[in-house]
């Protein structure tokens, strides 16, 4: 279900957790862009390598029952199956309204989304998890 607008959900919550541990790592050069009604677009101040552009991902806190973190990166830097094992989350194919990685092949890059639903939510802390240290890796991997 669609969030309206200024309404406090877990998922909302969990969204200013997560900005904040990314801010935490002392990323001066991730720029976080609302979008109305998605979220925050991560932006690199620098650019990225994988693509023309500054866009590597986005936080999407449009839905009610899960919070969506969309990330690019380069091709053949890791697989579907190592950041499902890595993130202890199973391979899905689209939001099947459970937790999980999908992988998206595009032409110039591989677009990871990670769906969050809140049963998930509820037990991650991002500032010390697995998802920080892989999205750190992606930022690595995909900024200048």
């Amino acid at each position: 279900m669609p969030i309206k607008e200024h309404q406090e959900t877990l998922v909302r919550t969990k969204v200013i957790e997560l900005r904040s541990a990314m801010e935490l790592r002392g990323w001066a050069s991730t720029k976080f862009v609302p979008t109305p009604p998605y979220g925050y677009t991560l932006i690199s101040m620098m650019g990225c390598r994988a693509w023309f552009g500054k866009r590597w991902g986005m936080i999407c806190d449009d839905e009610d029952d899960h919070l969506k973190l969309i990330l690019d990166i380069p091709r053949g830097k890791s697989s579907a199956e190592e950041i499902s094992e890595r993130l202890h989350l199973p391979l899905v194919s689209g939001n099947k309204r459970k937790s999980g990685v999908e992988m998206i092949d595009n032409r110039d890059r591989i677009t990871v989304v990670l769906y969050l639903f809140t049963d998930e939510l509820k037990i991650t802390e991002f500032r010390n998890s697995e998802i920080m240290e892989f999205v750190s890796d992606v930022r690595r991997w995909s900024c200048l």
